[in-house]
């Protein structure tokens, strides 16, 4: 059999996590190529409350700092994530991508890398409340290209 690229969506949550562990349970091979996906929300880092106040021009100092923060805030992320990859013995990598919207982040990465598969978690919303505020796991479960694992809350 071919290596697979499975991509697991990595947030930090406890959701997400234990959807990876899973994985490493239930379905990970050893030749397995694993690609943790942060998905990073544009919307987050340019419109942040701060940016309000400005009534007619940018601050390109407090916006470059503003920018490099949140490159370090990410940084600092994936080097937690590669730990608890590294933890379960998963063979792969952790990346960022940025997008409007988390699921559209996660679902370019799948396209980019030719990914074989997804693996996420969920928050476990009721009906009316996933309506409400959007469910990033039923977004890419209607929008991807290849199968997708959800693993409900523990």
């Amino acid at each position: 059999m071919a290596p697979r690229t499975i991509i697991v969506a990595m947030d930090g949550s406890d959701h997400a996590i234990n959807a990876f562990h899973w994985f490493c349970k239930a379905l990970k091979r050893d030749d397995d190529k694993v690609v943790m996906v942060y998905s990073v929300e544009i919307y987050d880092a340019m419109y942040s409350a701060q940016w309000f106040n400005v009534p007619y021009a940018v601050d390109r100092t407090a916006l470059k700092a503003m920018l490099e923060r949140h490159g370090e805030e990410i940084k600092k992320k994936l080097e937690e994530f590669a730990e608890i990859m590294k933890k379960e013995h998963a063979a792969g990598i952790v990346r960022s991508t940025h997008a409007e919207k988390p699921g559209e982040g996660i679902l370019k990465a799948a396209t980019d890398l030719n990914a074989d598969m997804i693996v996420m978690g969920s928050r476990g919303l009721g009906t009316v409340r996933r309506t409400i505020l959007g469910s990033v796991s039923d977004y890419v479960l209607h929008h991807s290209p290849v199968p997708v694992i959800v693993c409900p809350p523990e």
